[in-house]
């Protein structure tokens, strides 16, 4: 074993992350935190998340945009990082998608704990992920396809649902490669003139999927959720930390993304979450979104097939599915399952920053769950060199600027 593949890991396993932002640091931290392990981080791009880290190692590839580029990379790795079991974490849609649809030419060796391809094309489309919530009986927003084709003139006239609602692809995986102007994560359409606008500019650039179009669920960041679970080998959960967003990004290119979020306790959702994943069989990580109606039932939106990028806060709760990963697909042990109950504040802005722009209605919330401690995912107290520090501080400060800035088209609640 060469001195440079002793780097990363410990004796026993390497961990490989594929991604460079926060959703690869969270992994890094999480395994740093459980084995004291430095980690191999390959990407498109360096990013400042990740940037002059002492717990992971950055290698960026440009040709990463192809996936035949990512399986010959990880294949060429291998002989770098011999006699120890390898370990992929995939920390974006596009990563995860490669391996799954690549498995074959990987599974020999390197660990991918993942979905199969099947089960994968059953959950990823939001069009087949809603029709699997239907046939489990678990709670989703109601909802109309939008499938590809000719734009139609009537679309829009005749929803089940009042406007304004929600607009989205349903294929995550090719949507987020194509750019045109305008781009969003998630539209707020007001009206059918509007939809059949956005619809048609989506077509135009070259999306190819279905579209949903879906009730909006009215409310602050008090009717949004995440959730983030285990499920072993066998297809059973064996871990969920559910979270209460407090403050979304406020930047248009990035809605849908949480910048502060607190863990919390519920039985109802976490036995939905339980029906869902065990229902079809799921295994490995999962990320879900979830909104709460004005009855207070908590509705399934969509999930990845990995941990989420702000799954940290559920490592901060005590659910390290990092580790629980490494536990049964590299030492083959079986802890106790765990369901968190402990509330901790999850940060990825100045705390400040928060408390300014933090909704009125969880104000007192954040203030109550601050006061028995906070974390950041990037402040790593095992990670602090001064260029790593300043690194950290110019992520916080263009994400405060950021609230400023849009805050004039959206005044502070």
């Amino acid at each position: 074993m060469t001195r440079e593949a002793t780097r990363y890991g410990n004796d026993d396993f390497v961990p490989v992350i594929l991604g460079t932002g926060l959703g690869a640091y969270a992994t890094a931290r999480a395994l740093h935190e459980a084995y004291g392990v430095r980690s191999l981080a390959l990407g498109r791009a360096a990013l400042h998340e990740t940037a002059r880290s002492a717990i992971l190692d950055v290698r960026v590839h440009a040709s990463f945009g192809e996936p035949d580029a990512v399986v010959a990379t990880l294949r060429e790795l291998v002989a770098e990082l011999p006699g120890r079991t390898r370990v992929l974490f995939a920390t974006i849609e596009y990563y995860t998608n490669v391996l799954i649809d690549h498995r074959a030419e990987l599974a020999a060796d390197y660990v991918i704990p993942l979905v199969d391809e099947p089960l994968k094309r059953r959950v990823i489309d939001k069009t087949d992920f809603y029709r699997t919530c239907e046939q489990l009986g678990v709670p989703y927003p109601r909802t109309v396809v939008v499938p590809p084709g000719e734009d139609d003139d009537t679309l829009g006239d005749a929803l089940p649902f009042g406007y304004p609602v929600i607009l989205k692809p349903s294929d995550t995986d090719t949507y987020p490669r194509i750019a045109f102007e305008g781009k969003q994560k998630v539209y707020r359409v007001h009206d059918a003139h509007e939809l059949r606008d956005v619809v048609g500019r989506i077509h135009r650039a070259g999306y190819a999927g279905d579209l949903v179009v879906q009730e909006l669920l009215a409310g602050d960041e008090h009717v949004m959720r995440v959730a983030n679970t285990y499920s072993d080998r066998h297809g059973t959960l064996r871990m969920a930390s559910l979270g209460q967003v407090a403050l979304t990004e406020w930047n248009p290119q990035l809605v849908g993304n949480n910048n502060a979020i607190i863990s919390v306790h519920d039985e109802t959702l976490v036995a939905s979450l339980r029906r869902f994943l065990d229902g079809i069989g799921y295994v490995g990580a999962a990320n879900f979104d979830v909104m709460r109606d004005a009855d207070g039932v908590d509705k399934l939106l969509e999930v990845n097939l990995r941990t989420g990028a702000t799954a940290y806060y559920a490592t901060a709760a005590g659910a390290n599915i990092a580790q629980r990963t490494v536990e049964e697909h590299v030492y083959g042990r079986t802890p106790e399952d765990v369901v968190t109950t402990e509330e901790r504040l999850w940060v990825n802005v100045p705390y400040p920053v928060l408390l300014w722009f933090v909704p009125r209605s969880l104000r007192a919330q954040v203030r109550s769950v601050a006061r028995r401690g906070r974390v950041h995912t990037l402040r790593y107290r095992a990670d602090r060199s001064l260029r790593r520090r300043l690194e950290v501080a110019r992520l916080d400060l263009r994400r405060s600027l950021d609230y400023v800035r849009y805050s004039a088209a959206r005044p502070r609640p």
